[in-house]
């Protein structure tokens, strides 16, 4: 039976680095691996017209952005100089068709292409956020 420890002072240094925690970098590293992700499905389950826009107007697909916030953490969502969020929450919702005079008619199914998004990367998303973690973590243990 073995009473002492082979490599202490380096047993001790990875534990050490382990104690730490992640580092703000590293945190950010990983959200921003499954916000990729999440954004590209996003972009392919975003609807996108036909309509050719001028005067910079673009497309909903052409304003997904991401913004990292103080924390680290990873938002993914449509730019608010676009000024198209409000267009893609009526295409994802749905709205009630009004007319002119403020009568009511149908409503307009949406379609729900955000649901759709985070449905199909959910695993994909957080096999990023694990495999950008691992390599962390094997970094920080010296492998």
């Amino acid at each position: 039976m073995a009473s002492k420890i082979e490599n202490e002072a380096v047993f001790e240094s990875v534990l050490d680095r382990l104690a730490a925690g992640l580092s703000l970098e590293e945190r950010v590293a990983a959200n921003k691996a499954g916000a990729d992700v999440f954004k590209q499905a996003l972009h392919d389950a975003t609807p996108r017209s036909d309509t050719f826009y001028t005067k910079g107007t673009v497309h909903l697909q052409d304003a997904i952005v991401e913004e990292i916030a103080p924390s680290g953490r990873v938002e993914v969502g449509f730019s608010a100089k676009s000024q198209r969020g409000y267009i893609a929450r009526f295409q994802n919702d749905g709205w009630v068709a009004t007319d002119r005079n403020g009568k009511r008619h149908k409503q307009v199914p949406g379609k729900h292409f955000w649901e759709q998004a985070e449905h199909t990367s959910k695993g994909r998303v957080q096999e990023a956020v694990k495999k950008s973690l691992k390599a962390t973590l094997d970094r920080k243990v010296g492998r």
